[in-house]
Order: C-alpha cells, then structure tokens, then sequence
C-alpha cells in the first residue's frame, strides 16, 4: 500500500502540473497556494466540466499509472525471483551476468524505485512553479515595508467627482497591435478611440493572475498566499479579503459613490466575490447571478462569453447613470483566457478562426461598449479605464508572445477632461491613486500603497522602477503585509459571504 501511495503521489504531481499549465498556464506556487487557500469551492462553482476534467486528469490517471506500474514491478520481481532461485545452487563466482543485473534490478525495484520516482515528480513540479524562489521570498529583506504607505495615512480630498468605468479586459496586453507579427493589429477598433495609455505598462511579481491584477491596481499592493504559519495562524482560514486594506471601493463609498461589479466567472472563484464584498462593493453579479435562461452549452467553462456579459452590462450602466449618484462599474472579461480561448457565436459569426481571432473580436467588443456609452452621452460625466488584468499566460500564441523582448500590459485612459501623463513607465500598483486622480480626487503627495499617480505633475513621482529589485524582494515575508489580513475580530465569518449578498439580474 505505502508503494501503491508513493506512486500515485508521484504522478499526482506529474499530471496535475500538466493539467494546471494546461488551463492555466504556467503559474508560481504562490497562485496556486493562494486558490487552495481559498478552497475548491470556486472551481466547483464553474462548469462542471473542468471539476471532471481535472479529476480524470490529475487524478484517475494517476492511479492507473500507479497501478500499472505496480503490477509491473511484481510480476517483473516474480520473474528476477524464478531465475535467482533457479540459479540458487549456482556459487557466487559462477554467476552470469545476467544474474549480477537481475539482482541490482531487483534491488533497484524493491528499496528504491517508488521514492526515486516520488522524487523526480516532485521535482518536476517544484521547478516547474517556481518552489525554491518560493521558500527564499521567508528570509529577504522586507521590500513591502520599507516601501508600503497606508492610504489611511494620506490626505485625501474629492474635488469634482467623475463617474467610473473600470473595464478588466482578460490578458491583453500592447503586443497583440504587432501588425507584423499578427498579420494586423488585433487591437485597431481600440486604437481609434481617443484616449491616453501608458507605453510601458510592466507586470510586478504579485499581479500575474486576475485577482491579483485587480487587488494591485486597486488597493496598491500585490497579492500573495498566506500559510497557518503566517502571523499567529492568519493564514490558516481566510475569512475576509484584505480586511485592513483602503482600496479604491473603499474610498469611492467613503465619498458617496455607489461600485457595481459584473464579470462572466463565478464570484467564488479566487475570492473575487469576497474580494467586492469587503471593499464597499454594493452589487456583485458573476456566473450564478448572471447567466439567467442560458444553459450550461450557451456558455463557456468559465461562464458567460463577453458578448452575453455585455449584453447584462448596458441596461445596468443606464440604471445607474439615472440614479443621479456618482457610480463605479467594474467589469472583468473572459474570452481571452488560456489555453484555447473561447469562441461565441457573435465571435464565430464575426470569422474568428483562431485565438487571435478571439482576442480582435473581445477588443472589438470593448471598443463598441465604448461607442454605446458615447451615444448615450455619458463621457460627459462619465471616465472610462481599459486596462488588461495581466500579462497573457500559455495560449495558441505564446510562441509569438515569448519571442517578442518587452511585453506590456493594455492600457487606455478614455476622458473628455485634459490629462497630461507624468511619464510612460507604469505598473498595477500606480493605477490605484491614478484611477481616483483621474475621477476627481486629489491625493496629497500622489503616492498611495505602493503606487504613484501618473497623471498629475508635480507630486512624488518614482525615480525609475526597479523591476529587478522588486523580483527579488517584494514577496519577501513581511509583517506589514500580514497585518492587512488580519480579521478585525474573532467573530466567525461565512466564508463564502460574497454569495448570500449577491443579487441577481
């Protein structure tokens, strides 16, 4: 049985490194420490289709391989057994060779084999997310707190109060606008929108995955699992979401804002509800509030396809411009999720053939959401920000994307006020007092978390950002970081409050 376990594990970790780079991409062992963390629960609540695929995958697979080669190894044992027996008067200075390997082999396959093969797996898997640079992040220097300056801290001041409409837009970044490596620029409908974007949108450790993406550009920080051995066992049962965080939501309802998020995927999934939740977010509506008369084959793994997001997104934008009272709408996209995409019928109607194809119709999407809102004459009050939630992880197009030498996230400030951009180079953490810069704030000093305004002159402004440094030392342990996770009280706390809050449309 303990062989049987040891080979199973073994091709545990084998196949389902194959099956997380496989929908996923190819993520550190913090994201993926940082789902368990959260449970199962947001998988279950996605199609049931990845559930099935990732137990036959990562885990029936597994044990086949396990029995398999656990049969072998008796039936391979029982033979080297009937030659040495028959060879057992035979003294030890006549021995063949043949009976010399027999006996290492069998050696090999009895004492060694099931924890060499353990080894190697777990090798595989430990190199291939990144393990050691995971274990070296408990002993650096503590870079978030030398860095890190609490929102609560900085005076902040609403001056003439802007509207928001804060767009996700899953893995886009600048690169797909390479004409010459696309064929076209895949981004053009967006690209003829007036606007202001920042060239050099550069990703930060902490910011690679959607939750991540959204937690950095709007409360300033990175995102990172916490274990039971973090800060007097913080870690062990998250139960809110950055309790002691100031992020955008919590600022914006402080000043009489009213924040809306709608996105495809389940709210439980990655603590995205829980994350809405306990920011100030009033509505959240992701798959289970949303996909309404749509059957599970009028959606995707994941949940709606954008043109259906969008569909729910536009009477909800109107409801709120009528209520007179500023608004923030966050909406995040999914069609352009690895590894494959995925194609809607207005995408398949459009002639999208491929990913790239998927990627120019989900832009062409955002772009027309963007003309919707311009007919309506909402720019008149109303800021819109597109932004990529990250890099794009493994796709159809990685080959092209791994080849280029920079690549930068998707960025465009859409306004009818007169911005001036303080400079090119950005990352997730600048967006958050540039977002509230940019809806009528005034942030004294321009520097809040970790971020730095880029939008008005005059205020601390970083030198230049060391990516290297914080590759190496932002994910250190740091206490500060621990504190923002702390629960305010003991009180127990349903774990999956963004759901019961939910409301439905």
């Amino acid at each position: 049985m303990l062989r049987f376990l040891a080979y199973w594990l073994a091709f545990f970790f084998l196949f389902s490194s194959f099956w997380i780079a496989n929908n996923f991409g190819k993520p550190s062992i913090e994201q993926i420490l940082y789902h368990l963390q959260f449970g199962l629960q947001g998988l279950v609540d996605t199609d049931m289709r990845l559930v099935d695929n990732f137990v036959q995958q990562a885990l029936l697979v597994p044990l086949c391989f396990a029995l398999a080669l656990l049969v072998l190894e008796i039936v391979l044992a029982y033979h080297l057994l009937s030659h040495l027996k028959s060879g057992a008067q035979t003294t030890k200075k006549h021995y063949t060779p043949l009976h010399k390997l027999g006996r290492i082999v069998y050696w090999f396959i009895h004492h060694r084999a099931p924890l060499y093969t353990l080894l190697a797996c777990f090798m595989f898997f430990a190199i291939n997310f990144s393990l050691v640079t995971y274990i070296s992040q408990k002993f650096g220097k503590d870079y978030f707190t030398e860095n890190y300056l609490n929102p609560e801290n900085v005076e902040i001041q609403l001056k003439k109060p802007k509207n928001l409409i804060l767009i996700y837009v899953e893995s886009l970044e600048s690169s797909y606008r390479d004409a010459s490596r696309f064929k076209r620029n895949l981004l053009q409908r967006l690209e003829e929108i007036d606007g202001t974007s920042f060239e050099h949108f550069q990703q930060a450790p902490g910011t690679n995955w959607t939750i991540a993406g959204i937690t950095a550009s709007q409360c300033g920080i990175p995102l990172k699992s916490l274990t039971l051995y973090d800060g007097n066992g913080v870690g062990e049962n998250i139960k809110s979401f950055l309790p002691n965080a100031t992020c955008l939501g919590d600022i914006l309802h402080e000043y009489g804002y009213y924040n809306v998020y709608m996105g495809g995927d389940a709210l439980s999934f990655s603590g995205k509800g829980n994350f809405f939740a306990d920011h100030h977010y009033d509505e959240r509506y992701g798959r289970n509030e949303l996909k309404g008369n749509l059957t599970e084959k009028e959606m995707n793994y994941w949940g709606l396809f954008d043109d259906d997001l969008f569909v729910k997104v536009k009477p909800k934008l109107q409801e709120l411009h009528n209520k007179k009272q500023p608004f923030n709408l966050t909406i995040t996209t999914i069609d352009t999720h690895g590894p494959d995409g995925y194609y809607s019928n207005l995408c398949k109607k459009q002639g999208a053939k491929d990913f790239s194809g998927i990627v120019e119709c989900t832009s062409n999407q955002v772009a027309d959401f963007v003309s919707f809102v311009k007919k309506q004459g909402y720019l008149k009050d109303t800021n819109i920000v597109i932004m990529g939630d990250h890099l794009a992880m493994y796709n159809p197009a990685h080959e092209i994307l791994d080849a280029m030498p920079k690549r930068y996230i998707y960025n465009k400030l859409i306004t009818q006020q007169k911005i001036s951009k303080t400079r090119d180079y950005i990352v997730h953490f600048d967006l958050f007092p540039t977002i509230l810069e940019l809806s009528g704030f005034e942030v004294k000093g321009g520097k809040l978390a970790l971020g730095f305004t880029a939008i008005t002159p005059n205020l601390i402004q970083p030198n230049d950002y060391d990516l290297e440094q914080m590759n190496e030392d932002l994910l250190n342990e740091s206490e500060t970081y621990i504190e923002l996770w702390k629960p305010e009280s003991e009180t127990p706390v349903n774990t999956n409050q963004a759901e019961p809050n939910a409301k439905s449309l």
